[in-house]
């Protein structure tokens, strides 16, 4: 199966908030691109369903606040949100969270 991958993801784990409908949801992070994030949650989504999530950072104490689409569903068990568009300081932040070379990273 051929990767269609844009950017490279980093494994990760960090609570974070769906927004969705006006409704919140704690959900985890599992891996993280420039691109987008696979969600670890069983909440029951629609292909393109547009949501905001806010990803809490502990290394840098940051939020960063995305909006997005889901990309894919993994069952019960998941999604991948592709990001609109992720701001400079967030870019920043997540290299830091990560401790990633940028160059190998994103």
């Amino acid at each position: 199966m051929e990767n269609l991958r844009q950017f490279k993801r980093v494994t990760i784990d960090l609570g974070a908030e769906l927004m969705l409908n006006h409704r919140a949801f704690q959900v985890t992070v599992k891996d993280i691109s420039l691109g987008g994030a696979y969600i670890e949650s069983n909440i029951n989504l629609k292909m393109n369903e547009e949501v905001e999530l806010r990803i809490f950072l502990n290394a840098v104490e940051h939020v960063v606040e995305v909006s997005g689409r889901v990309a894919w569903l993994k069952g019960q068990a998941g999604f991948g949100i592709a990001f609109q568009e992720l701001k400079p300081i967030d870019v920043w932040a997540l290299m830091k969270q990560t401790e990633a070379d940028p160059k190998e990273a994103f």
